[in-house]
């Protein structure tokens, strides 16, 4: 399966998204903020997707966004937004910066089905970031 790297602040949803990935067979990769996550993304080892929370402390989830999508060598990483702001999650439906966007608190099924569909899907890679 896929290697996915989770970023999200909350040490419980991390567990929660790691247990529900792991049993369908991913390995994972966690990070607490976005700049850990950047960190942890090598050029010898990209994540095959990407799954954010958008509010966290050092580096919030849309300038982690932003960043990844700025490069090349990890614009085409699938991004699957996983949060409970919702006006920040309409505002960034619109942008197409993301491949899929999960709502929390989220259906484990509902979930795994959602990254199945994004590491399975054509369109990876492309969105680009929009001239600012």
């Amino acid at each position: 399966m896929s290697t996915v790297l989770i970023v999200d602040d909350d040490p419980t949803t991390r567990f929660v998204m790691r247990m529900i990935l792991e049993r369908d067979g991913h390995e994972i990769v966690e990070a607490d903020h976005g700049e850990k996550a950047l960190e942890l993304i090598q050029p010898d080892r990209l994540p095959d997707i990407v799954t954010t929370d958008l509010r966290m402390p050092v580096l919030g989830g849309m300038e982690l966004i932003r960043r990844l999508r700025s490069e090349p060598s990890t614009a085409a990483i699938p991004i699957i937004v996983v949060s409970s702001d919702t006006n920040a999650l309409r505002d960034l439906r619109a942008t197409g910066l993301v491949d899929a966007i999960v709502a929390k608190p989220f259906d484990a099924g509902k979930f795994t089905e959602c990254v199945r569909v994004v590491a399975k899907s054509p369109l990876n890679g492309a969105r680009t970031l929009p001239a600012a």
